[in-house]
């Protein structure tokens, strides 16, 4: 039963994950990129922080105190890569029709273990790369 309730859960994300490339498409005719990247980002905010608050409020907060100084110096590249991708992406979509972007944003699949090879130097498990 876990098998079939976590494939029904995949083909759903993939789905949402799909179509969400028609309606940034749609909503790019109405207004600009940033404004748009802001309200995504803001409605996701909206939409996790009943969560955290309620089942992981505690942890967080004591991962923050003891880790501070490490917490803020990695939450700002994360956050200003994340910005970037964000940006592009949307911004891509004035130039570019549907397909293109969203080719072009799941390429990052097996880029990342390629650029994981040759920053860090980690050989990676053999069921990384058929994946």
């Amino acid at each position: 039963m876990k098998k079939t309730i976590s494939f029904i859960c995949l083909v759903i994300c993939t789905l949402i994950w799909g179509t969400t490339f028609i309606a940034q498409d749609t909503g790019m005719d109405n207004i600009g990129p940033f404004t748009f990247n802001s309200v995504r980002f803001f409605v996701g905010f909206l939409a996790v922080s009943p969560f955290v608050f309620l089942f992981e409020k505690k942890k967080i907060n004591n991962q923050i105190k003891t880790k501070t100084n490490q917490f803020f110096k990695l939450m700002l590249p994360v956050g200003v890569f994340l910005f970037l991708g964000t940006v592009f992406q949307q911004v891509s979509l004035l130039y570019t029709d549907v397909a293109n972007s969203a080719f072009f944003t799941i390429f990052y699949v097996p880029m990342v273990p390629i650029i994981v090879y040759f920053l860090f130097s980690e050989r990676l498990h053999w069921s990384i790369w058929p994946s």
